[in-house]
């Protein structure tokens, strides 16, 4: 009998060894690489002017010096892009009187008291507007299966209803012995592309327009509100007035890079930790975790990857052992393999090079182990793939071409890897 207690126990314990728990947490790394625009330009065309005009009172010394596009070089003439910016007025409106009405009820819905607030609202405007002269080149949208079904959808019900329009019409000229030989059809209306204005031919417009709204403190004296309107008035508008002047290049710069740029952007990426001390993998696993987040942090829009894929060289060998290692079809073994993998393709994806994200993705999703994440990788680099090719570029970084692009910037967030999870 205690030798057959003594085999189970051996049993036991070789199984739970093979079995380690495996706790898996997610972590966050900010990497910084290059956001795509939406149009191509070749490398030999992507110089740029600006020019400012309109009212005065808010061009100021320089002004075009702030609208800068990254990965262009920015020229006096010639210049395949030309922006031109127009400023209209900046329109400081009048007070609004605003008030409502509270009722305090009891259980039977007898009004108990009435409050009355008061408050004063004002809303101030700028207008102006920016033109694009130069090349659009976009790239070409590609729709998912839904989006394809509901564009069909919308297509059929236009034609349905375009056919029982035309159908009327035809019969209303076939009754009209005036139109018997008359060509009815209309004009085709022009798109923004065919529009030119002198031997320039006009890519994209922007509006400066926009609306400042200030609000009192609501209050039940509408003397006191009336008080505050009239004290802060000036300074509130004064305030609006100063932002237009001090923003307007901003958002022309941001719309300008959002359409032929190559800026600094940042990423809040997600990536799996060993949380689980005693299993034998651990010191290595967060050894290779924290190395990566530290050589991933280099990342720049601006320099070139080369460097730091030698770095993580051995990180991914890491990971990739730990993935061939651990292969029994075990939910222990399956997670901390998963993690590897997730690791890996997570790497290999701001590395850009996604035929290994796209290879470890199918893995992934024949793992049976967390197929989401599999799915995810291949659509993302898939994507990105075409993006890349699309622009004529190995990864999403450039080679500086002015001091501007030299700038030591990670650029703002973008949307966060794996939002929400």
């Amino acid at each position: 009998m205690k030798k057959v207690i003594f085999t189970f126990m051996i049993i036991y314990v070789c199984g739970s060894l093979s079995s380690q728990k495996v706790d898996i947490d997610n972590f966050r790394v900010t990497i910084s690489n290059a956001a795509l625009p939406v149009n191509y330009v070749p490398l030999e065309d992507r110089t740029y002017s600006v020019k400012i005009g309109g009212n005065p009172d808010f061009i100021g010394a320089n002004k075009e010096d702030e609208v800068v596009i990254n990965g262009w070089d920015k020229v006096d003439k010639n210049a395949k892009l030309e922006i031109d910016i127009t400023l209209g007025n900046f329109v400081r409106g009048k007070g609004v009187a605003g008030n409502k009405t509270e009722e305090k009820k009891d259980k039977d819905g007898k009004v108990l008291s009435r409050t009355t607030t008061y408050w004063y609202s004002l809303t101030n405007s700028s207008s102006g507007n920016t033109r694009f002269f130069g090349p659009k080149n976009e790239l070409p949208k590609v729709l998912s299966v839904k989006e394809q079904e509901k564009l069909k959808e919308k297509e059929d019900k236009l034609k349905e209803k375009s056919d029982k329009k035309n159908d009327k019409k035809k019969e209303e000229i076939a009754s009209n012995p005036f139109l018997k030989n008359v060509d009815t059809s209309k004009p085709s209306e022009s798109s923004l592309e065919d529009v030119t204005v002198g031997n320039r031919k006009l890519a994209y417009t922007y509006s400066l327009d926009k609306q400042y709204d200030y609000k009192t403190s609501e209050t039940t004296s509408a003397g006191a509100a009336l008080k505050e309107y009239n004290e802060n008035y000036g300074t509130v508008s004064n305030t609006h007035e100063n932002d237009f002047r001090n923003s307007y290049t901003k958002w022309v710069r941001s719309y300008a890079n959002s359409l032929y740029g190559y800026t600094p952007t940042s990423h809040w990426a997600k990536f799996k930790k060993l949380d689980s001390d005693k299993h034998p993998e651990f010191n290595m696993f967060d050894n290779a975790t924290k190395a990566m987040k530290i050589i991933l942090e280099k990342m720049r829009f601006n320099r070139p990857i080369g460097e730091l894929e030698k770095d993580l060289g051995p990180i991914l060998s890491y990971f990739e052992g730990i993935s061939n290692k651990y292969t029994k079809d075990d939910k222990q073994e399956k997670r901390l393999r998963g993690a590897a993998l997730y690791n890996m393709a997570r790497i290999y994806q701001f590395l850009d090079l996604h035929d290994k994200v796209i290879e470890i993705g199918n893995t992934i999703i024949a793992s049976e182990h967390e197929e989401k994440d599999g799915k995810k990788f291949v659509e993302e680099s898939t994507e990105l793939k075409r993006v890349l090719d699309f622009h004529k570029m190995k990864s999403r970084h450039i080679v500086p071409r002015n001091a501007a692009d030299e700038k030591e910037d990670v650029g703002e967030k973008a949307k966060m890897e794996e939002e929400g999870n």
